[in-house]
């Protein structure tokens, strides 16, 4: 999965602007123009297009669940190496501690995205890699988490109302 896919779809779906995607990334000191923001989020094919480097959206992530959430008091902000790789199963576990969401929750976000999971293949997509259980997620399943996010968040949980 290239990761300006995954960076494309979090704008699209999460509705953020220039401005909020500049304030994620300042707290790592990293100051984008609009112009290179809108290469980011250009296509492969489109002219201007540059590629936004794993380590980069996982800084995003991280000051993400820091923006959402908070600093934990008194820890230090996690270490990422420059050729740092960011699968995805890593992707839907930031996006699930930054917006604090539960199994069910989990579950009704892939429903708004009209995917079905069960208890079982929930639970592999956050396993350790290493574990027997663990499944991989795939490109596409990971962009529809991203949208069924965004529709989500919008109507809000099923279980509140």
């Amino acid at each position: 999965m290239r990761t300006n896919d995954i960076f494309r779809q979090l704008t699209q779906s999460l509705h953020w602007d220039t401005p909020t995607i500049q304030a994620l990334f300042a707290p790592a000191n990293i100051d984008l123009s609009e112009k290179e923001i809108a290469n980011l989020l250009k296509t492969d094919c489109q002219p201007g297009f540059s590629v936004m480097p794993d380590y980069i959206l996982l800084i995003l992530l991280n000051n993400l669940i820091d923006s959402k959430r908070g600093k934990k008091d008194g820890a230090e902000p996690e270490p990422v190496a420059k050729h740092q790789k960011l699968p995805n199963n890593d992707v839907l576990k930031k996006l699930r501690i930054a917006f604090n969401l539960h199994e069910q929750d989990v579950r009704e976000v892939f429903a708004a995205a009209t995917i079905e999971l069960t208890k079982s293949d929930l639970s592999a997509l956050f396993r350790k890699p290493g574990n027997t259980h663990f499944k991989a997620c795939d490109d596409e399943l990971v962009l529809d988490f991203i949208e069924g996010l965004g529709k989500w968040l919008q109507q809000g949980p099923a279980h509140e109302a």
